[in-house]
């Protein structure tokens, strides 16, 4: 677990390096010109940093683990390049990513991000998602700064758009499902969910790569994959670490799932093979979105008392093993395969 530690905070100096050269902390009139041309009238940059850059950088000075553009690095490294060269690109899902953490922690009514208030807690929901918003698209403006071929940006523009596209369906269906919209849900529906929530970004940021290495088709088909399969992988493990994880580590509230009713891969499989009385016990206390800690421990037996929590980590073993074969088919046995293979491993296994 170290060793990736030290992995990961290698990369994510390249990522935040990135980060500080291309998203500006404040604008001024000039800057603004500079990212969205000549103004027609006049700009006023003061409510653009109020409303914006001091919430988004209030955000992304928390950290996070940055393994999706590490990811990208990664692979972009397997596939015979070098890091530095596609440095900048490693923004776009990483801000995008953070983005949707804002949008989702209002649609979600959450507490807690990274150890601190969510930004809707302190800058208020409107500030919240118009900052995530533009959070979706402000990375994009990179490519216009990079020397890159016209065919690799549209490639990268497609992918941009299917990729939004899936994000935007799998909290559609995350959120549906909370609410009680839709009963009867099942594992493959949850894992398409998780797919398109949780895989397509990460699927995006191997693409990335892929498309700048200029990558076989295969090959390319191969690795989003490869990128897919871990991030549902991880999501699970995230599943699981929200009832029984460490808060101080976790960096969000306990239970946050079981009060927002959420039908996690955990909570599909116990309401299928637990008795049928406690089964509608834990359906009627996730259907309370309470914030009661006495009900939300008495839904997290229930859930212990199901066996589903160590049936989805089997499920994230299972993904994960199956990520790993597909890199190993692939890929050539090198250094870079080992990062990446320890990446894997260590999504999967983490306690944060």
């Amino acid at each position: 677990m170290e060793e990736v530690s030290e992995i990961l905070s290698s990369y994510s100096k390249i990522v935040n390096e990135a980060l500080e050269k291309y998203i500006p902390r404040a604008v001024d009139e000039s800057k603004l010109e500079e990212m969205l041309g000549k103004a027609e009238y006049r700009y006023e940059p003061e409510s653009i940093n109020k409303g914006i850059f001091e919430p988004l950088w209030d955000l992304m000075d928390r950290g996070g683990k940055r393994w999706r553009p590490a990811l990208m690095l990664m692979v972009y490294e397997v596939l015979g390049g070098n890091a530095e060269e596609i440095a900048p690109l490693t923004i776009i899902p990483e801000v995008i990513h953070n983005g949707t953490l804002a949008v989702d922690d209002v649609e979600d009514g959450s507490e807690f991000r990274r150890g601190k208030p969510c930004i809707h807690r302190i800058y208020g929901e409107d500030i919240a998602i118009n900052m995530g918003n533009t959070m979706y698209y402000l990375p994009l403006l990179v490519l216009d700064k990079m020397e890159i071929y016209r065919d690799k940006k549209l490639a990268i523009l497609e992918e941009y758009v299917k990729t939004m596209l899936k994000l935007s369906f799998g909290q559609a269906m995350d959120i549906t499902w909370h609410r009680g919209l839709v009963s009867g849900i099942d594992e493959k529906q949850y894992l398409q969910m998780t797919l398109f929530k949780t895989g397509a970004l990460a699927g995006f940021s191997a693409k990335i790569a892929a498309i700048m290495a200029d990558a076989p088709e295969e090959i390319s088909r191969n690795i989003q994959k490869f990128a897919e399969l871990v991030a549902v992988a991880f999501q699970i493990q995230d599943d699981v670490l929200n009832l029984v994880g460490d808060e101080v580590k976790y960096g969000k509230e306990i239970g946050g799932d079981i009060t927002e009713g959420k039908r996690t891969l955990v909570v599909i499989h116990a309401l299928k093979n637990l008795p049928e009385k406690d089964a509608r016990r834990l359906l009627e206390i996730l259907n309370k979105k309470t914030a009661d800690k006495a009900l939300i421990r008495e839904a997290i037996e229930l859930l212990k008392k199901s066996g589903s929590i160590e049936y989805a980590k089997n499920v994230s073993k299972q993904l994960a093993e199956e990520a790993l074969k597909i890199l190993r088919d692939h890929l050539p046995e090198t250094g870079a395969r080992k990062r990446l293979e320890l990446l894997a491993n260590f999504l999967i296994t983490r306690e944060y």
